[in-house]
């Protein structure tokens, strides 16, 4: 009797396994995984890339190469995630002797000729494309080399002034737009002045960003970069061509161990 009970339990387990099985089949063959794969690695550092020059009045196009009768654009030749690409030249024409204080204003950049033609304010574009959550950074201006001629002589205490700043993100950056100053001055014994900052805790500033002095669409692309040259210089200027150096660069914020390792 135990066997034969035994028996029918056997049978009935069988049997309610057998009804169960083709349910739980049938659920796992109408669905199947597959992966997708990709490997980051921090870019930027490509000898050979090509950098555009966003517009900074419209975004979502870049500019075409400059006007060759215009101020030159001068394009880094080195490559890193966190990078000046970009800077102009500044033209200030020709100045005269006088005995009062002399000002000039710097040439915007021109593109394009006739009916096509167009300028722009002078510009700095830069880029953070630094991987791991990295944020953080600060773009900054510096009279490296005040104005000196060919035989060592210098516009002695001449200031360039920038104003009519404004900040563009590429026209496909989402990311936080930095905060920036719209106007400073440059002098030869001045450090190095913040320009534009990227709040680290903010996560701001990345991607590429362009900044523009004066802005074509309201006649201020012509007169937001001037040079001063103060009356006791201006007075006795010697004939000359003079090249003055405006330096600049990005520096990333420390990071949490750097300041752990300053404190």
């Amino acid at each position: 009797m135990k066997f034969t009970t035994l028996s029918s339990a056997a049978i009935v387990a069988a049997l309610t396994i057998g009804a169960l099985a083709p349910t739980v089949a049938l659920a796992d063959a109408t669905e199947l995984d597959s992966t997708g794969t990709v490997t980051v690695e921090e870019g930027g550092t490509d000898p050979d890339e090509e950098i555009d020059t966003v517009d900074p009045e419209e975004p979502g196009e870049t500019l075409p190469e400059p006007n060759p009768e215009g101020p030159d654009e001068i394009t880094n030749p080195d490559r890193g995630p966190l990078m000046i690409e970009k800077v102009t030249n500044l033209e200030f024409g020709t100045i005269k002797t006088s005995a009062n204080e002399v000002t000039a204003f710097a040439s915007p950049m021109m593109f394009g000729e006739g009916d096509n033609a167009t300028t722009r304010g002078a510009y700095v574009q830069w880029r953070d494309v630094r991987a791991g959550g990295t944020f953080g950074y600060t773009v900054t201006a510096q009279m490296t080399q005040q104005f000196t001629g060919k035989d060592t002589n210098k516009l002695t205490g001449s200031t360039i002034n920038f104003s009519n700043g404004f900040i563009a993100a590429q026209g496909d950056n989402t990311n936080v737009i930095p905060s920036s100053t719209g106007a400073f001055q440059l002098t030869e014994s001045n450090d190095a002045v913040a320009v534009v900052t990227a709040d680290q805790d903010k996560e701001e500033g990345k991607g590429r960003y362009i900044m523009a002095f004066g802005d074509s669409r309201n006649e201020t692309d012509a007169n937001s970069v001037k040079l001063t040259v103060p009356a006791a210089t201006a007075s006795n200027m010697a004939e000359d061509d003079y090249v003055a150096k405006v330096t600049w660069k990005v520096v990333a914020a420390p990071t949490a161990d750097e300041d752990d390792t300053e404190a």
